[in-house]
């Protein structure tokens, strides 16, 4: 055999393609740059950051809208609707000052004492309802903690001795009147006689 036949031989039995071979898929992977990895740790730490101050921020905001709530029904309990308020608080403003006046030479108990005295009255005496509902309030906060009970318990006694004190004092004082205006009545009626 000759080597023509040979090759025609070994081509037949392998047949050529009329196509090429196809190409491999080429696959591209991205991989990050560390610079893209360090951007996208940050931008998700910022997003978490940004979330808690939100969240935060809302339940400030929930606290401080029932503060308020709770405020305004406080003020809708002790408030009468029954009573003007604008020009009574200007007068049991000004009788405070007023207090505030009479006291103001004088020492420093009655600095104190007479405004808020002053104050207290004419709030009884301008705007009574209101007034009861303040002091019915205020006892309630009271029972709400012993030390202010044991603090108004004792400023009760104190105040309560010192009025038993004065009414005795008083008493006395018009008891020695009497009896020096007895004495003197006794004495007049002996000259005239």
């Amino acid at each position: 055999m000759n080597s023509f036949s040979h090759s025609f031989l070994l081509l037949s039995r392998k047949k050529l393609k009329i196509y090429d071979d196809p190409k491999p898929d080429i696959v591209v992977v991205e991989s990050p740059s560390k610079l893209e990895e360090t951007i996208t740790k940050t931008k998700l730490k910022a997003r978490k950051m940004l979330e808690d101050v939100e969240k935060q921020f809302k339940q400030v905001s929930d606290r401080w809208i029932s503060i308020e709530q709770k405020i305004d029904r406080t003020i809708n309990e002790v408030v009468s609707p029954k009573e003007r308020l604008m020009p009574e608080v200007l007068y049991v403003g000004v009788a405070g000052l007023g207090g505030s006046v009479l006291a103001k030479n004088r020492g420093i108990f009655l600095r104190l004492t007479t405004p808020i005295a002053f104050t207290i009255a004419a709030s009884y005496y301008f705007l009574p309802v209101t007034s009861h509902n303040i002091a019915r309030k205020l006892s309630e906060y009271e029972q709400k903690s012993p030390a202010l009970v044991n603090v108004h318990q004792s400023i009760s006694q104190t105040t309560n001795e010192t009025k038993n004190k004065i009414e005795a004092l008083t008493s006395d004082i018009k008891h020695t009147y009497n009896d020096q205006v007895k004495k003197v009545e006794a004495e007049v009626k002996k000259i005239w006689k």
